[in-house]
């Protein structure tokens, strides 16, 4: 089972039009609601592949009732924590038929209180010991510290448990100086953290072995349309989809977390890991909604990704970054 750490988790509301613009009056018949949220987004793909997933997110309110009730439609299992702190936040979701790409709305969502973060914690430990893998999908909540983060990862990381985190700024800071098992992140949350461009091929092979020599075993980065490059002890490799025409990328780096996450699960190498990760984000941007991948697409998109291998990377020599 994977445990996806969700810690602001939304209410996703996706609109479809045709020849959006902004100043007009717009009406569409196409509306999907769906539990939201970067790890809800993992959790519906990871559902997809056959591969059992548990949910802990924090809910507030009848907008993080609607959650429950709606990851429990789609069969995706969850441990809530409820909080008074608010309704959980609603992000909404254009998509325009005529453009190349979705618009989301990101509301801030509530502000948690330190003890709403303990009792989340608390649950996200609680179920633990089922797990094979965690992932941490997702930004903060507003209130929370980014060192609350680096206090959860630390006790799972002590009761054994591999953690893959996707997070960025502040709390993918603090995140790397608890050295997880796995990061996997886009190419500009990790520029930003490293304070130097991620943009291409050569210099994500450089911040990944940055990143390894910091404790990381597994660190991949995506790269938007190039695909994603992963390294662990055994090298580096460089996954790259074939071009399409691109529908909504929203969720796109959550369903290859979880085609990524299923593979190695599943006693995969690297290598096809990353294959089968890149082939589910780039289904994922064929559909409208997170996470929304069809099998069909899955399997004939793996033939077409192309790996590309690397010598394993050596740690940086003391003093040079």
């Amino acid at each position: 089972m994977i445990l996806i750490i969700t810690p602001n988790p939304a209410l996703d509301r996706t609109m479809v039009f045709h020849g959006l613009r902004l100043g007009g009056v717009f009406r569409t018949d196409e509306v999907i609601v769906a539990a939201g949220g970067k790890g809800l987004n993992v959790a519906r793909a990871a559902h997809t592949l056959g591969q059992p997933a548990l949910v802990c997110a924090p809910l507030g309110g009848l907008t993080g009732d609607a959650v429950a009730c709606l990851a429990a439609a789609e069969g995706l299992m969850g441990r809530w924590t409820r909080h008074q702190a608010g309704e959980t936040r609603t992000c909404v979701l254009v998509v325009d038929r005529e453009a190349s790409d979705a618009t989301a709305l990101n509301e801030a969502g509530p502000i948690l209180a330190p003890a709403d973060w303990r009792a989340f914690a608390d649950d996200v430990l609680a179920a633990s010991p089922g797990a094979a893998l965690a992932v941490l999908s997702g930004s903060l909540p507003r209130g929370i510290e980014p060192a609350a983060l680096g206090a959860l990862l630390a006790e799972l990381a002590a009761r054994g448990l591999r953690v893959l985190v996707d997070t960025s700024g502040p709390a993918l800071e603090v995140a790397l100086a608890t050295r997880p098992w796995g990061v996997k992140v886009n190419g500009s949350e990790l520029g930003a953290v490293l304070g130097r461009p991620v943009t291409d091929v050569p210099a994500a092979l450089a911040a990944l072995q940055l990143v390894r020599s910091q404790g990381v075993a597994l660190a991949a980065v995506t790269l938007g349309a190039l695909g994603c490059v992963a390294a662990d002890a055994s090298g580096a490799w460089w996954a790259c989809p074939p071009e399409v025409r691109i529908v909504s990328s929203v969720g796109s780096g959550d369903s290859l977390l979880a085609g990524l996450a299923t593979g190695l699960l599943r006693g995969l190498a690297l290598p096809e890991a990353l294959r089968l990760g890149v082939a589910c984000g780039t289904a994922d941007a064929l559909s409208i909604g997170g996470g929304r991948i069809a099998p069909g697409d899955v399997r004939a998109l793996q033939v077409l990704v192309q790996v590309t291998g690397y010598p394993a990377l050596p740690a940086p020599a003391p003093g040079s970054e």
